[in-house]
């Protein structure tokens, strides 16, 4: 099926790409007819046909006809990609060993025994030759923006301008708040009007509160929105530090709430979260390379080769290929 046309290596290819040839039905007439060539890698009817019917055999019930010609389309760009994709990583010096693989299987099959692991994964759709093959794309993957997001050059303006776009999600508004929780609206009433009259907070809420808080004197921390049944949130993310909230009822009994410090969405530094920060950085820019290079960019040292990374589909060869498969 896929073939080399250059003195380019595809043992890894062919693992990657055909490792479940040995689940398909021999190979078809027509099958060796190329649709699209990748770096002197052929990608033919047959691999097309196979992927196909592997993606078929997951997900049982799928329309023929055109819908048919959609997932051969779908499954060529798939190929091709797997392909880029499987150089770029030759080029970076990455690869995974069959060693590899077969750790990842054992580590998924755990103590089942092979007959009854293979019976699983064809319950949903798949089988193990499938199985290596999405391991070894998987874990290939991940070496590669691994090693993107590790080439990286995060500098201190970096992090300022996302720190700018992050800072309300990484800095929500937040209260540090004590609380005190009873179960009758008498008894909120009457420890309100204590409170008012100038009662120690934490001192009432060791000794009347219901809320596990009360040990701590009805000690919350710091609190972001969301956190607590409502109205909680509506009432005390309105009040300012140093007042305390008028007894007002949740699920849990009737609350009578403190503020004692309040912060304002954005509150915090560039500092605060630079780890963070910079790892989001290298994640959004390693992702931008990976899903850019290897269909975009040439081969390093190839540039002046006649040959393109991707030759193109062979338009008529892949309407053969779609009709095909409408026709199985």
């Amino acid at each position: 099926m896929v073939k080399a046309t250059h003195g380019l290596s595809v043992a890894g290819l062919v693992l990657l790409l055909l490792a479940v040839g040995s689940v398909t039905a021999a190979s078809n007439p027509g099958d060796d007819e190329v649709v699209a060539r990748v770096n002197g890698v052929a990608i033919t009817k047959g691999d097309v046909r196979i992927h196909v019917e592997m993606y078929e055999r997951a997900h049982p019930g799928l329309p023929p006809g055109k819908a048919r010609e959609a997932r051969a389309r779908t499954a060529l760009q798939t190929l091709i990609a797997n392909v880029l994709q499987e150089q770029v990583a030759r080029e970076m010096g990455i690869s995974v060993s069959d060693e590899e693989v077969e750790a990842a299987v054992k580590e998924r099959q755990g103590k089942t025994d092979d007959a009854s692991f293979a019976a699983m994964l064809a319950f949903t759709g798949g089988n193990p030759a499938k199985l290596r093959y999405d391991i070894r794309k998987g874990s290939l993957e991940m070496k590669v923006r691994k090693r993107l997001m590790e080439a990286v050059l995060v500098t201190q303006s970096d992090l300022k301008a996302q720190f700018e776009q992050e800072k309300y999600t990484l800095f929500p508004e937040q209260v540090k708040a004590r609380q005190i929780i009873v179960l009758t609206p008498d008894l909120a009433d009457r420890l309100y009007r204590q409170l008012k009259e100038g009662a120690d907070f934490a001192k009432l809420a060791e000794s009347t509160s219901t809320d596990l808080s009360r040990a701590k004197g009805g000690d919350l921390g710091w609190v972001t929105p969301g956190i607590h049944y409502a109205p909680w949130d509506d009432v005390v993310f309105k009040l300012k530090p140093g007042e305390i909230s008028q007894p007002f009822r949740s699920v849990h009994g009737y609350h009578i709430v403190l503020v004692e410090e309040h912060r304002k969405p954005g509150w915090g530094r560039p500092e605060d979260k630079r780890e963070l920060l910079d790892e989001l950085i290298r994640a959004m820019r390693s992702n931008q390379e990976y899903n850019r290079q290897p269909l975009n960019e040439p081969i390093k040292g190839k540039r002046d080769e006649q040959d393109e990374r991707v030759s193109g589909t062979q338009p008529a060869a892949l309407r053969s290929a779609e009709q095909f498969l409408c026709a199985a």
